[in-house]
């Protein structure tokens, strides 16, 4: 299922699924939410504006879960999912961010990757998944590739990430 809502200035599209992802992507540029922890506070008191992909609705990105060879961690899963998971050991890193980030409304709601993604000074999770040799699978047009990265902020807000397939 897919929503479509044009409040005010904003293009707004709710999808349950990769593949309606991506082919709204294909249509032209979008920004990206799931959680909205860092996104609704920015605007204040201002109307959210421009073209939005609510991804929140993919089950399936909203998991953490073992497939086999690695663990993933979808994009739109919470703190709150990595924290009530069942992950080895070597994770117990990144569960003791997870507990540390907000409150745990903010904990239920915002996402590791948003974490990543906001370019935040506050973003607790770049070094333990750094420390866990971390990678972004990437869907291109359901061809998915598979990347190491590291993450360097340009500016607060700003995140510039530097990829090398492997």
């Amino acid at each position: 299922m897919q929503g479509e809502v044009s409040a005010g200035a904003a293009d707004y599209v709710r999808v349950d699924s990769l593949e309606a992802a991506i082919a709204t992507l294909a249509k032209g540029p979008r920004t990206i939410l799931a959680g909205g922890t860092d996104v609704f506070p920015r605007l204040q008191d201002r109307p959210l504006t421009g073209a939005i992909l609510d991804i929140s609705g993919i089950a399936a990105l909203g998991t953490v879960a073992f497939d086999g060879d690695y663990w993933r961690i979808g994009a739109a899963a919470s703190w709150r999912t990595l924290i009530d998971a069942d992950v080895p050991p070597a994770f117990d890193g990144l569960k003791a961010v997870a507990r540390e980030v907000g409150s745990v409304q903010i904990q239920n709601r915002a996402t590791i990757v948003g974490n990543l993604c906001n370019a935040s000074p506050a973003a607790d999770g770049v070094p333990p998944l750094l420390t866990l040799d971390a990678r972004l699978k990437l869907p291109v047009c359901l061809d998915c590739a598979i990347c190491r990265y590291r993450c360097l902020f340009l500016a607060i807000g700003k995140p510039r990430l530097v990829m090398a397939r492997w």
